[in-house]
């Protein structure tokens, strides 16, 4: 559980990174619709906190 949490987060941040930072990104998410990538690594870094909290916890 812990690394598909670290993996879905990685992945999740990567989307948010892309949707935020690149020019294809910006062009995909205008405007309003903008608020998914930076939701998307809100909710990433989240996941991964959460993923290695639970690796830490379980050892």
């Amino acid at each position: 559980m812990p690394k598909t949490l670290l993996i879905l987060g990685t992945l999740t941040v990567a989307f948010g990174w892309w949707g935020v930072y690149t020019v294809a990104g910006r062009r995909q998410f205008d405007e309003m619709a903008g608020i998914l990538p930076l939701a998307a690594l809100a909710l990433g870094a989240l996941l991964i906190v959460i993923g290695l909290a639970l690796l830490l916890w379980r050892r």
